[in-house]
This record gives structure tokens, C-alpha cells and sequence, in this order.
């Protein structure tokens, strides 16, 4: 009897031997993934630039080569595999493309930490990916399933030949990602042109894949080893003595989203925007603040304020909650609770981004309230509006048994600012514009102005509210960055000539105490604001009491350097470590 036929429908066998077809598979897939390079990386974006860098596009194609391998063995299809292979490829340009726009620098291996902590399912990433990246891969999306459903496999790449393809793929993969010879000399050709210290100039002229190997091989995180002689002669000549409060008073601190004066863009006046907070800064302490991130990054600004200390320190991390709190270390919210305090960390959105839940608790807050807590409170635009985190901050005040430190971060004010629900198109249409800033770019700007205006209006509504309560309250409200709005920046420019990164954001200190007092214009940086705070308080802390010190003697300004860097430096990286001298 002759033996069954095998479906052709189903199974496929190569017409040359099996070695000599997966040699050319992986010539096809390296030619597919130099195509995808050459389209989409900006190092090649120039004409003829693909052609004259054939090779280095070729090396920044060998990770998708690897991948499609592996899954030629998982899957036994070609078109499959070589499909799931350069999808990856194609959302991290459409990713790099993104963050270039908004914040002028290309992916880096941190971004990654972040895609195990986005907490609401990347939905917020998501709103930044323009239609056509998502139609794109939904449409690839469709062809692997179809490929998944009808492609046949290859009939002879079975059992052992599968095992050998998978072991001999899985460890290439493994010697590429660990940077190990011969592929330290496979990409030294882009050695010319790597620049560590500029990720943004790496990937411009070696290509993001390879810039992003480089990154994995040659970066490893160690904590910088602390000056404990430097540390110790800042203690002693900061030391202070200070005396206890008369009074305990509520302290709330309000971290406003992308919280930015457009007074300072050339043709916007003060006239025109933040009238709140202009008012409130007529009767407090307030400033120019400067922020260690421009346009995104917000855990940047708010691990200097909660800790006092500076990124400036740990030049190797970009995101401190991934970083440097994976075990305790001391800060507002701990110095507070060792008063009495009760400390309560509350923001309107997913409790695991960025890693808050875990970080906020080495931090020191005794409870966390997320977005589950504020039940069916009203979004404005995307996210939960600033007067529900009012309203709810307000309550956990009053609902405070002794003296109570809550921390707010806010979310409405969050990018993207075209295309978002729950808006007045009659009132973001009205928003005021630079003469000159036309198309997309006036529209997104008038789209953060409209949220900046309810943020603005919710402090002076905080203000109002915290001068009604009989027990005293200080009120410290800052942006934690600029928004990333770079084409207005770029096309219109600010007042003083500078550029986005060089920019501050305001900040304010009101204390209901002292409420019709002289204001005081203070120019500071955000590792500063929690040594002022405690300062106005009269809570006594040995390390922000030194910090003050030293605050008062600073003169901080665009691309400033501490007056004591270096002693600054050692201090904060010995209390990183929760050790002191």
C-alpha cells in the first residue's frame, strides 16, 4: 500500500538540503531586516546614505536575523517568523521616532525596565503612537495571524535539526547580547562615531539597534563609592541647631503635571495665563525651579523633591525607581512620620507606573492611594482632573487625626494634548497662541493651555480652601517639567533666548499662617525644595538642615554647577545608601 501523501497545505519541505536552506532564509531575513533599517533609522534617513553605510545598516539588522532564526525553530515558518521578527523592529522605530520628537533622545535600554511597571496595559504610551504606526501594525498583526493559521511548515525541520537550529540560535543570541567576540568586532566598525555620553550622537551615526547594543554592553550600573571625609566636612560646616515647632502644621505638597509658564514663550504675557497662580505667588514664597528633565521623566523631579537629593549624583540612572529605591531610603515622608506624621502619597492614576507602589513605600509613606480610590471621579481629557485630586486631598486632610503630610501628583495635564475626550472645543480653541505658531503645533499647545488653565484654577481653589482650615498649613506646589511641546519651542522660541532644556518651571511655598505676607522670589532647584519646606515648618532633620544651609548660599540658574558639588555629591550618595557620616 503506498504511503499517505503529506498536505500540502499544511507541511512543506525545501527543494535543496535543509543546511543550505536556512543559509539562505537567514540571507533573506538579514536583506528584510537592512530593508526596515534603511527606511526607518534616521542614521540612514539621508539619500544614498543606506547604500554608503551597507555594512553598518547590515550589523543593525543582525538582532531581527537572530530573532527570526529562533523562531523559524519555534515555529518551523519561514514567512511567520521572519514576520514576528521585524514587527519588534518596526514599534521601536515608531517608538524611538516618538521620544525623539517629544524629548530630542533616542530609546536607551532603561526605557525597557519600564514596560514591566506601565500598570495601565501601555494605554498611556499608546495615545502617543500616531494612526498610522498603529494601523501599520495592526495590519502586520493580521498577516502573522494569518501566516499562524495557513503557512505551512517545513516538514524536514524536525527533531533533532530543530534542537541543533534552536541550541546553536539561542546561544549566538546569547554571546549578542552579551557583547562577547567576534561581535565587540563585528560593531567596532561604528567605534568612530560612538559617543557614550551622547546616546542621541551614537545613534545618529551607528543606528539605534546597534547604539541600544552598545548601551547593554558597555553600561553597568554601579553606585558611585561615596567621599565619607567630603561628607563628613559638609555635615560639620552646615550643622545647625534648631528649635522645635510651637505647632505640627499639615503640610501638602502638589507635584502638577508638566506645570510650565507660557509667560516666558516669546509672545504669550503674564496677562494672558496663570492667574491663580500669580496670585497666590503674590503672598508666598515662589521662584523659578530647576529640574533635573525636560518634556517627560517626571519620577526625576519628584525622587530630587521627596529626598533631597540630586540626580546630578547618579549620572547612570535615568529612572531612580528602578534604580535607587529598591530598599529604603530616607526622605520627607520618613523624617514627617518620625514627627508624628501621617503620610499619604495620592495620585490619580495606575499605582504601579513607574514603579511608584514599591518606591513610595521604601520611601517611607505609610499609604498610597491610587486611581481605584477616587471611584468615578471625572476625567478631563485623558486622565482624572485636578479638582477631584483636590477634592480628595482636601478630605484625607480633614480626615487626619494629628498632623498629616499628603503628597499629591497630579495627571490631567499629561501629554498627548491633541485628539483627548471630555473637552470644551469652544475652550481649547480659545486658548492664546504665539503669533507665530501655526498647524499641529498651536493645536497641541492650545490643548495644554486648556488643562494648564484647570490646573491653575485648582490651585487657587486649594489655596482658597487650606486659608479656611483653622489648623495651619503649608502649601508647596511646583511642575515637576516643561511639556513636550518642542515644534513651539523650536518655532517660536522664549524670552530669554534660551532653549527648552534651559528653561525652569515655578514654584511656590504658601503658608496659611502667613498668608497676606510679602511674597519672596526665590530662584532653586528641586533637590532644594524639601530642606525650604521643612525649614518653614521648623521640623529639625540633621541632613536637611545642612541642605538649607547650603541652599541659601546656591545661586542656582540654567546649567548651573552646586556651589559644593563635590561635598553635595558625597552626602547625597551616602544617604542614598540610608547611611550617614
Amino acid at each position: 500500500m503506498a504511503p499517505p501523501r503529506a498536505s500540502s497545505r499544511r507541511e512543506s519541505t525545501p527543494r535543496i538540503g535543509l543546511p543550505l536552506a536556512i543559509v539562505a532564509y537567514a540571507g533573506i531575513a538579514l536583506l528584510a531586516g537592512a530593508v526596515l533599517v534603511a527606511w526607518q533609522d534616521p542614521a540612514f534617513a539621508a539619500d544614498g546614505a543606506a547604500l554608503a553605510a551597507a555594512g553598518m545598516v547590515a550589523t543593525n539588522a543582525i538582532p531581527s536575523l537572530v530573532l527570526a532564526l529562533l523562531l523559524l525553530a519555534l515555529t518551523r515558518r519561514p514567512l511567520l517568523a521572519l514576520g514576528l521578527a521585524l514587527l519588534p523592529l518596526y514599534l521601536l522605530y515608531c517608538a524611538n521616532a516618538i521620544k525623539l520628537d517629544l524629548l530630542d533622545t533616542p530609546v536607551l535600554p532603561a526605557d525597557f525596565v519600564l514596560l514591566g511597571h506601565l500598570g495601565d496595559g501601555g494605554a498611556l504610551l499608546l495615545r502617543y503612537l500616531p494612526a498610522a504606526a498603529i494601523a501599520a501594525a495592526l495590519a502586520c498583526a493580521l498577516a502573522i495571524a494569518a501566516l499562524l493559521r495557513w503557512e505551512p511548515v517545513w516538514q524536514r525541520l524536525r527533531g533533532w535539526r530543530r534542537a541543533v537550529l534552536g541550541a546553536a540560535v539561542l546561544g549566538v543570541g546569547a554571546s549578542l547580547l552579551a557583547g562577547v567576540t567576534p561581535w565587540s568586532r563585528v560593531y567596532a566598525a561604528a567605534e568612530a562615531d560612538w559617543q557614550e555620553w551622547s546616546p542621541a550622537a551614537s545613534a545618529e551615526h551607528s543606528g539605534l539597534p546597534a547604539t541600544l547594543l552598545r548601551y547593554a554592553w558597555g553600561t553597568t550600573f554601579v553606585l558611585p563609592a561615596p567621599d565619607r571625609t567630603l561628607a563628613q566636612r559638609f555635615m560639620r560646616e552646615h550643622a545647625t541647631v534648631a528649635a522645635g515647632p510651637s505647632e505640627r502644621p499639615d503640610i501638602v505638597v502638589v507635584q502638577s503635571e508638566s506645570f510650565f509658564d507660557p509667560a516666558r514663550l516669546r509672545g504669550l504675557e503674564p496677562a494672558q495665563v496663570l492667574p491663580e497662580f500669580r496670585r497666590v505667588a503674590a503672598r508666598s514664597r515662589h521662584g523659578d525651579l530647576w529640574v533635573p528633565t525636560y518634556g517627560g521623566g517626571t519620577i526625576r523631579t519628584e525622587f530630587e523633591v521627596l529626598t533631597g537629593i540630586a540626580m546630578r549624583y547618579f549620572p547612570d540612572v535615568q529612572y531612580p525607581y528602578f534604580r535607587l529605591t529598591a530598599t529604603a531610603v530616607p526622605s520627607l515622608a520618613s523624617v514627617l512620620a518620625g514627627h508624628g506624621y501621617s503620610t499619604i502619597a495620592v495620585h490619580p492614576h495606575e499605582r504601579d507606573f513607574w514603579n511608584r507602589a514599591a518606591a513610595l513605600d521604601h520611601l517611607g509613606f505609610a499609604e498610597f492611594d491610587g486611581e481605584e480610590t477616587f471611584g468615578d471621579a471625572a476625567r478631563v481629557g485623558w486622565y482624572i482632573g485636578d479638582d477631584a485630586l483636590v477634592d480628595h486631598v482636601l478630605r484625607r486632610l480633614d480626615a487626619s487625626p494629628g498632623p498629616a503630610f499628603v503628597f499629591a501628583i497630579s495627571m490631567e495635564n499629561h501629554g498627548p494634548y491633541d485628539g483627548f475626550p471630555n473637552a470644551d472645543p469652544q475652550d481649547v480653541a480659545a486658548q492664546p497662541v504665539p503669533p507665530g505658531a501655526t498647524g499641529a503645533a498651536a493645536d497641541r499647545l492650545r490643548g495644554y493651555l486648556y488643562h494648564l488653565a484647570r490646573a491653575d484654577r485648582a490651585l487657587g481653589r486649594l489655596v482658597d480652601a487650606l486659608k479656611q482650615r483653622p489648623r495651619r498649613t503649608l502649601l508647596l506646589f511646583y511642575g515637576d517639567h516643561l511639556p513636550a511641546l518642542p515644534r513651539i519651542y523650536e518655532g517660536d522660541g522664549f524670552d530669554d533666548g534660551g532653549n527648552g532644556p534651559s528653561q525652569p518651571v515655578p514654584w511656590l511655598l504658601f503658608d496659611s499662617a502667613h498668608a497676606e505676607s510679602a511674597p519672596a522670589d526665590e530662584a532653586t532647584a528641586s533637590f532644594y525644595l524639601p530642606a525650604l519646606l521643612l525649614a518653614q515648618a521648623g521640623i529639625d532633620d540633621a541632613y536637611f538642615a545642612a541642605l538649607e544651609s547650603a541652599r541659601r548660599l546656591d545661586q542656582p540658574g540654567p546649567h548651573w554647577t552646586p556651589r559644593e558639588d563635590q561635598p553635595l555629591g558625597a552626602i547625597m550618595q551616602l544617604r542614598q545608601r540610608g547611611d550617614a557620616p
